[in-house]
């Protein structure tokens, strides 16, 4: 991984202070003629300037803007110069952003197939526009660029974060921005034992997501309510993320197959065509525990989603006729069906514990806010896991992934699991989450993230 790279996750992450000491560690800071390293110092420097206020916030935008400019004056191209227009701008050099704003424009039209995408440039178009004063204008360029690239959610989110610094700048009314947002990603969750169709619920569950604008699922798949859900999200064309609370042979089996055979081909068909697929491990079943688990870790998935797009979240539950309304936060839905009559399984206990292991030992908490308290106070580097613990104890395999999970934690860092992030996350929807990518273990490969302390 180079330097650039390591850097641009870390500001991604909030960490902009060991972004800026790997900047200088590199020798990266006022790299002239090096635009990567100047439009990346500009980025740090624009990052800090939105967490300050007043004269020091218009200082770090006019620095930043002064970083950009030097890049474009090497390159020329389009992405530096309407940076420093923006920025420009926010450091109340409204002439000196109108000139520049003009000379993208003139960039743009000069170099038509410039290595940018055509969302990008598109953007780049409306941006400019916008700050010559030409609203009307920018709006038509920035919903064409959607339209070019409509599932370019991440590049539409960081647009739309620009464009709200600018129109607050400019006095401009904001609310047509909300037209073209990223959907929503949402949480779901039902029962099983239903009738294979429920034509009511389903309709109701169509018009739901209609109306709530849901664009991304996650949730697991067992038979029932769970898969009328997923078949209504992919009929809209929204992504769907399966998290499973074990192994998917073994869900196959007790959460599907056990409900019925005809759910089988339905289940396999989702599974095919769901943009991700996730398993927890260490649940030797579907059991309580491990469920309530997954509904967490796909919470915080889900959550960990609507950041990325600027949008939000909701979540929706199918519970019995005859069940008690489940309480959830707000944002959340509730729709009933007729559950068929079942029998009861025995279910092996099981309870769910957090594991945080630092370099003094290792911690246990049933109790993740505990778990919460304890991380946040602790400037140690700390590995942590969250996993359903059966009767017979905490599997050496888990020791051994949180041992190697701590060696790649930077002092006073947190490095986490799939299961231990996104639980958290749904605890505390205020931390930052970053994909460091597959961390290499005796056990295989399994993805790492970082947790940022707010």
């Amino acid at each position: 991984m180079t330097p650039h790279t390591q850097i641009i996750r870390l500001a991604r992450s909030g960490s902009l202070e060991r972004a800026w000491a790997m900047m200088e560690q590199h020798g990266l800071l006022d790299a002239v003629g090096d635009v990567r390293s100047l439009t990346l110092q500009g980025r740090l420097v624009k990052d800090r300037a939105k967490r300050a206020s007043g004269s020091e916030r218009a200082r770090l935008f006019g620095e930043a803007a002064a970083l950009y400019a030097k890049a474009g004056a090497v390159a020329q191209g389009s992405y530096p110069l309407i940076n420093a227009a923006s920025l420009s701008l926010l450091a109340g050099q409204s002439g000196q952003s109108r000139t520049l704003a003009k000379q993208v424009l003139d960039a743009l039209d000069a170099n038509p197939d410039e290595a940018e995408t055509p969302y990008w440039l598109g953007a780049t178009r409306a941006e400019a526009l916008l700050l010559l004063g030409q609203e009307t204008e920018a709006r038509a360029a920035l919903r064409e660029a959607i339209r070019k690239q409509p599932a370019a959610w991440e590049d539409h989110a960081a647009t739309l974060g620009q464009f709200e610094l600018l129109c607050e700048e400019l006095g401009c009314d904001t609310a047509w921005l909300e037209q073209i947002r990223p959907p929503r990603s949402l949480h779901f969750a039902g029962i099983i034992h239903v009738a294979d169709q429920d034509a009511a619920v389903q309709d109701r569950i169509a018009e739901w997501l209609e109306a709530e604008n849901i664009g991304f699922g996650y949730g697991a798949l067992a038979a029932g309510a769970d898969i009328w859900i997923a078949e209504a999200l992919l009929d809209r064309g929204a992504e769907l993320h399966v998290l499973l609370p074990c192994d998917e042979a073994t869900f196959r089996q007790q959460s599907v197959a056990a409900f019925g055979e005809q759910w089988l081909p339905r289940f396999d068909r989702l599974m095919g065509e769901a943009s991700s697929v996730e398993c927890l491990d260490f649940s030797q079943g579907p059991n309580p525990s491990a469920v309530t688990l997954a509904e967490a870790v796909a919470h915080g998935m889900a959550l960990h989603n609507a950041q990325h797009v600027r949008s939000s979240t909701r979540r929706l539950r199918i519970i019995g006729a005859s069940d008690d309304v489940v309480r959830w936060p707000e944002g959340a839905a509730t729709l009933r069906a007729e559950r068929l009559k079942s029998s009861q399984r025995g279910k092996r206990s099981c309870s769910c514990t957090m594991l945080v292991k630092t370099s003094e030992g290792i911690r246990y908490f049933t109790d993740i806010a505990e778990a919460h308290v304890a991380l946040m106070q602790t400037a140690s580097a700390s590995a942590i896991d969250y996993l359903p613990v059966h009767g017979d104890g905490i599997p050496e395999v888990a020791h051994n992934r949180l041992d190697s999970m701590l060696e790649c934690t930077d002092a006073g860092s947190i490095n986490a699991s799939l299961a231990g992030a996104f639980a958290l996350l749904d605890h505390d929807p205020e931390l930052a989450i970053e994909n460091l990518g597959d961390m290499r273990w005796v056990g295989g490969m399994d993805p790492l993230y970082r947790i940022t302390r707010p």
